[in-house]
Order: C-alpha cells, then sequence, then structure tokens
C-alpha cells in the first residue's frame, strides 16, 4: 500500500566509469523522467552543481552496481567515491540503492520499443537513472528503508 511522501523533487544517478545517467522526479514523485547523460570528466563536478542548483532536490539516490550474489563490485567502491563527491556539494540525504540488473533491464526496456543497443547508447544511462530512482521512491512510498543513508 502507497502511503503519502514529502513532496519535493528527487534526483537518481547512475555511475559509470564513462558516462553518468541522471533521472529527475516531479515535486509529488509521481513522473521520474529522464535529464541528461553526463561524460565522467574533469569538468563533472561543475554539471552536478548545475544539476543540483537546478533541481534542489530533497534527497539524491546512486545505484551501487552490486555482484548478483549481492557483494559490492569493483565499480561500487567508484559509485562510493561518485557519491562522497557529491555529499561535498548537497547537504541533504544522498541514499545508495542496490542497482544490480538496472542497466541490462534499461537495454531491455529499448529492444522492447524496437530500438537496438547502438540507437540506445544515448539514453541507456538516463533509463538506467529512472529504473534506479522509481526503486528509490517505491521504498519511500511503502515505508521502507530508501536505501543506505550515506
Amino acid at each position: 500500500m502507497s502511503k503519502p511522501i514529502a513532496i519535493g523533487r528527487r534526483v537518481g544517478f547512475d555511475f559509470g566509469q564513462k558516462r553518468i545517467g541522471v533521472a529527475t522526479s516531479d515535486s509529488e514523485s509521481i513522473l521520474v523522467s529522464p535529464h541528461a547523460t553526463l561524460l565522467n570528466d574533469d569538468k563533472l563536478i561543475n554539471k552536478l552543481q548545475d544539476i543540483i542548483t537546478e533541481v534542489s532536490p530533497f534527497y539524491i539516490v546512486v545505484g551501487n552496481p552490486k555482484h548478483l550474489s549481492g557483494e559490492n563490485s569493483e565499480i561500487s567502491e567508484a559509485a562510493y567515491a561518485f557519491a562522497a563527491l557529491l555529499k561535498s556539494i548537497f547537504t541533504g540525504p544522498i541514499y545508495f540503492v542496490d542497482e544490480r540488473l538496472s542497466t541490462s533491464s534499461a537495454y531491455s526496456q529499448m529492444r522492447e520499443i524496437g530500438k537496438s543497443e547502438r540507437d540506445s547508447k544515448a539514453v541507456i544511462d538516463q533509463i538506467a537513472a529512472i529504473n534506479i530512482l522509481e526503486s528509490a521512491i517505491l521504498n519511500e512510498r511503502s515505508g521502507a528503508v530508501v536505501g543506505e543513508l550515506l
């Protein structure tokens, strides 16, 4: 059963070594939309500050790319470092959310609408970020823990 949640926008990130997908919710968290795909480069912190200023989120979620076994992966460590970077510029809550299979699920979603993997590259990280943020919002609505609070 769904319960009311706090009003405010939320931001979800699908961290990757090369690209980072970004998704945002509306203030009632009814709709989650793709926002951007960021290059993970030396200008990243400026891009993140711009998004945080523009969206003014209630909280942020970052996907934790765990192994299927549930153990943290090598990329999990880099995602934790990315979350620490976010923490240096955002004072609100930042949650780490299990994102196992979010990217493969996103590719599946694109195949279902007739897009090839090659055609999907530009938006796949955003779709994965949508899946991560929707998962966090579902947890929040059900009264479960949103994710691991950093």
